[in-house]
């Protein structure tokens, strides 16, 4: 340790200790370079560390020559949400208020050295949403940023979209600014930023994650980017289902009768259906009648 290390330098000195992987070595010798001392009895601790980082990078480059890599995989399931933003926005935070996931949330910087998952289940819809490291890390991974159905851009400001924006520009998935840390703010504050999303058309939402604001909305919001519609089922003289029948908007009564059993259509003597779709309950209607989110549908069969 060198003469008058800093508690950050003890921080990183400590992660790179209990690191495991080729990954998390990298990170935490930039953290131990940018966070050490800047005297003359510093120069040799400094000189080791960027030879040991040179050869961590150089074997992390050999790997992906020959094939392997040093990243997690990342299975795809159904509709996937990736968090993107500089270290410290609030991701991780963000990852646990979403989903079931339970990573680790640390103020020091860089703290996501591999992509965590999460699934977040939302009135029956479920959407997998994965924090992977900030912009800036070594770890950053912009194939899974390239290929999302959805990016979650997390913000401490919205001056801060400026710097991630240029990491964005070979991705199609549909954009959700996301500005964090609300309860920092004051009202007034809160009511100028609004406003400024607002005049300059910006799909974005103002939360906290510490207190909770806005997390449900933000879950509606994810929900309403999706294109998907829930429809409930049920049968003649009972009450509807509880988990819904989950498909692409502009889905038919034929849809839902297939998605329940395949050549169930066929089998179909009339249908009602109680709900947004419907001009009044229990209406009938025909097989290729489309239908709306959270409407109701009743099968009565030969």
């Amino acid at each position: 340790m060198p003469i008058n290390a800093g508690p950050e330098f003890v921080s990183a000195e400590k992660k790179y200790l209990e690191a495991q992987t080729l990954d998390q070595k990298i990170v935490a010798l930039e953290e131990m370079i940018r966070t050490s001392p800047r005297h003359k009895g510093s120069e040799n601790l400094l000189a080791g560390l960027r030879l040991r980082l040179k050869k961590f990078l150089e074997k992390k480059e050999k790997g992906k020559k020959v094939g392997k890599s040093s990243k997690k995989g990342i299975k795809k399931e159904g509709y996937q949400c990736v968090l993107v933003g500089l270290t410290n926005s609030g991701k991780s935070f963000l990852l646990a208020k979403l989903t079931n996931a339970k990573p680790r949330i640390d103020l020091h910087q860089f703290t996501t050295l591999i992509p965590e998952i999460g699934i977040m289940n939302y009135d029956g819809v479920r959407a997998q949403i994965v924090d992977i490291p900030s912009i800036g890390s070594a770890n950053f991974d912009i194939g899974i940023v390239n290929t999302a159905d959805c990016l979650l851009i997390v913000l401490e400001t919205l001056n801060d979209l400026e710097k991630i924006t240029p990491h964005l520009s070979r991705s199609y998935g549909k954009q959700i600014i996301i500005i964090n840390k609300s309860d920092l703010l004051s009202q007034e504050e809160m009511r100028k930023l609004q406003e400024k999303i607002k005049s300059k058309k910006i799909n974005g939402i103002l939360i906290s994650c510490e207190t909770g604001y806005n997390i449900r909305e933000l879950k509606e919001k994810i929900f309403r980017g999706m294109n998907v519609i829930r429809i409930y089922t049920k049968e003649p003289g009972k009450i509807k289902s509880n988990i819904p029948i989950v498909l692409p908007t502009g889905s038919t009564i034929k849809d839902v009768a297939e998605a329940i059993l395949k050549g169930f259509s066929q089998k179909v003597k009339e249908t009602r259906i109680t709900g947004p779709s419907s001009k009044f309950s229990n209406q009938k209607v025909g097989l290729s009648h489309i239908l709306k989110d959270l409407d109701i549908v009743e099968f009565h069969t030969k």
